[in-house]
């Protein structure tokens, strides 16, 4: 049996369910990208601040490559992980050929050019599949990298899912899941962009 609820009850329901959570999801991602880059610095002097600009969409891509990383397969150190990540965050969130070179050189110096290899496929895969399904929902952007700056959507993907199957009003439902996004701080596209996107979503997922 389906029930029809008003918009102030869909507001205090999501406000008081897990979706709550989706500010603090996102200073997760930006305090994991902060954190890899205080890493590089002290391990291998590299300077990578300009990654905070993306911070929490830089986390959203990178994490899971770091849950790969630690699956067991690899025989790599808590350094060789951090270089081999870094890499990863800035073959696409960090337009300088010349700082990607000098990690790249690191990479293969310390012998773990094939397992940086294996990792960029994956990570290609990710990409690939996260924007082909944003590309679906008709979001467009500058280029690829437009797309790769909603990647702080994909830890978050099963929370806007239980939101879509659980609620029908998804203006409503858009708008408090962007409010909460954009209120972290830490996510730098447009309200009004980001809630049409959470749109689409929720439809989709419906």
């Amino acid at each position: 049996m389906d029930f029809i609820i008003n918009e102030s009850q869909l507001r205090k329901i999501l406000l008081e369910s897990d979706e709550s959570k989706m500010s603090d999801d996102m200073k997760i991602l930006y305090s994991y990208t902060k954190n890899l880059i205080s890493k590089a610095k002290k391990s291998y002097g590299f300077n990578l601040q300009l990654l905070l600009t993306w911070g929490a969409s830089v986390g959203g891509l990178v994490m899971p490559l770091d849950a790969f990383i630690r699956t067991g397969r690899f025989d790599l150190n808590e350094n060789q992980q951090t270089l081999i990540l870094i890499g990863i965050a800035c073959t696409y969130f960090y337009d300088n050929a010349e700082v990607l070179k000098s990690i790249i050189e690191q990479i293969k110096e310390e012998g773990i050019e094939e397992t940086f290899k294996e990792v960029l496929v994956k990570s290609k895969n990710l990409k690939t599949s996260f924007v082909n399904f944003i590309s679906s929902l008709g979001v467009t952007g500058k280029g690829v990298f437009g797309l790769i700056a909603y990647s702080f959507l994909i830890p978050i993907i099963t929370d806007i899912q239980d939101v879509a199957l659980n609620n029908s009003n998804f203006d409503v439902a858009a708008g408090l899941i962007s409010e909460r996004l954009i209120a972290s701080g830490f996510v730098v596209v447009s309200s009004m962009v980001l809630n049409s996107v959470v749109k689409k979503i929720l439809e989709r997922l419906k």
